[in-house]
């Protein structure tokens, strides 16, 4: 299969009235190749794809719904070689402006190793575009506490001088080099952590490019509008709640070092602490992860700097 220039990973979960939107102007990028997997196994979604954009490429994967980070790798395996991989969530409308000025930032900067631009609310009820930022990346703090940079403020500015004081970039829309995914799990196609099934990957992608000293960027371009589910005030379910702590928890057992300032170890005892108490009064079933996780064997980052430098991308 002939090399392009990136390769676009949908990964797809009963969002027909998404992808109807949302595809045209995907299907106008230049040099990409656009796989779509099936998460849900919904013959609606694959008749549509087959019909309206056959030159798209349709999987599935034996095991039917296998979650977010191991739907992407897999992804991958079935991809033709390419500079990049774009890894969008179908619920993004794209600006056409804003995806070609982060690809070729990238071919002017390759130094640079995962990318993104500006995510903006998209009212989908009134299919409306907004000026409300979704995501400006993802920041957090030495108790291990993470969020979206701007999320729900009106953009006016305000962020663009300091757009990458971040630690890393939420997996809804981003770009990363093909040739430093071999570095994270020792495959060419295992981006994100496996043992992770969906919330919390982008978090642990971040941390694991950030101790190979990998650099991460943001730009001011609108890169697109996002109708997230989750962030707008919404609650999360009980289900949710036990995949976001689980994974969480995952995370931190993947990329915390014994090499961390007391300061930051005790923060992220107490946060943790209270995070657990909080559970075991309010959900009990979700505080008990904690043991679970405590007995996995997990994959560790691999380290090439300093935990003081780590550090230094944490806010205080």
């Amino acid at each position: 299969m002939q090399k392009v220039k990136t390769v676009i990973g949908i990964i797809s979960y009963n969002d027909k009235h998404y992808l109807e939107r949302t595809f045209p102007i995907i299907a106008k990028l230049p040099d990409t190749h656009v796989i779509i997997i099936d998460n849900a196994c919904n013959d609606e979604i694959k008749n549509f794809i087959e019909k309206e954009y056959p030159q798209f490429d349709f999987i599935r994967h034996p095991d039917c719904n296998i979650g977010f980070g191991r739907g992407h790798n897999f992804i991958l395996e079935n991809a033709p070689k390419s500079d990049y991989f774009f890894c969008l969530n179908p619920d993004i409308y794209l600006e056409e402006e804003g995806y070609k000025a982060c690809v070729k930032y990238l071919d002017e900067n390759p130094e640079v190793t995962m990318l993104s631009s500006k995510l903006y609310h998209w009212d989908i009820d009134k299919n409306s575009k907004t000026n409300i930022i979704d995501t400006l990346g993802i920041v957090g703090n030495r108790a291990h506490k993470f969020w979206d940079r701007g999320q729900n403020k009106e953009d006016k500015g305000q962020y663009d001088d300091t757009l990458n004081n971040i630690f890393g970039i939420s997996g809804a829309a981003f770009f990363i080099r093909r040739d430093a995914i071999q570095q994270l799990h020792g495959t060419p196609y295992t981006l994100f952590d496996e043992g992770i099934f969906m919330y919390k990957e982008d978090i642990d992608l971040s941390y694991r490019l950030r101790w190979l000293g990998l650099k991460i960027h943001m730009l001011p371009n609108v890169l697109g509008y996002h109708d997230r589910t989750l962030g707008q005030g919404q609650k999360k379910s009980d289900f949710l709640a036990k995949l976001s702590y689980r994974n969480h928890l995952l995370m931190l057992k993947n990329n915390f070092s014994k090499g961390f300032s007391i300061g930051t170890k005790w923060n992220t005892l107490i946060y943790e602490s209270v995070k657990f108490f909080y559970y075991l009064f309010t959900k009990p079933k979700v505080s008990m992860e904690l043991f679970k996780v405590f007995k996995l064997k997990v994959k560790k980052s691999v380290t090439k700097i300093k935990p003081k430098q780590m550090e230094s991308y944490l806010l205080k």
